[in-house]
């Protein structure tokens, strides 16, 4: 918590930061499913012409569905990592105190008697810390592999503008249209995600 100390952004804010970013995730994510929805029903529609690309719609929800998952998961870590930078930086304040009191008080005849409680708030601090970079860290990877795994969006488009030249050329700008959305959605859920981890970087 040298951050706190030191007049930076406390780790708390950061987390609470990170939290709005993957909300805005949660919310490209309904666009990709619905997306994913709009293509299946066109491929019904077309029949056998559309089958490679109804195939495609499978991958499109689960990338969907994987990407809202991740990020619900890493929204969770956020929120816990906003409580437990709040609880440590309240327990540094009563550690400050505990030490500026025990110094004051070095000569009176019942100093002792603060010992017990300043090596129980330490403990607690520490263990706080502990937990706190976990959930950290915890998060940072799962940030990560999300991007990682976003990659995959590009290749699906890509994909999809394949199959969309063997359509009937009537229906070919409805899948086009599909394979331009995946881009454009996954472009901007990465971008939220690059948001979250220079967030992070900036500490």
């Amino acid at each position: 918590m040298q951050n706190i100390s030191q007049g930076r952004r406390p780790y708390y804010v950061t987390a609470a930061m990170v939290a709005a970013e993957l909300n805005h995730t949660l919310a490209s994510c309904k666009e990709i499913n619905l997306t994913a929805s709009n293509a299946q029903a066109a491929s019904s529609r077309i029949g056998s012409a559309a089958l490679g690309f109804k195939a495609l719609t499978h991958y499109i929800d689960e990338l969907a569905g994987y990407t809202k998952r991740a990020a619900n998961e890493i929204n969770q870590l956020a929120k816990e990592a906003s409580k437990l930078a709040t609880r440590t930086a309240r327990t540094a304040t009563a550690l400050h105190y505990f030490h500026a009191a025990r110094d004051k008080a070095s000569t009176a005849i019942y100093a002792y008697s603060m010992a017990g409680a300043i090596e129980t708030t330490e403990e607690h601090y520490a263990k706080l810390e502990s937990d706190f970079n976990q959930v950290l860290s915890k998060m940072q990877v799962q940030l990560l592999d999300l991007k990682q795994n976003l990659r995959s969006a590009n290749a699906l488009a890509s994909i999809c503008r394949v199959e969309a030249c063997r359509v009937d050329g009537r229906f070919q700008t409805i899948f086009v249209d599909v394979a331009n959305k995946v881009d454009t959605v996954a472009a901007q859920i990465r971008e939220r995600v690059d948001t979250a981890i220079r967030l992070f970087d900036s500490h």
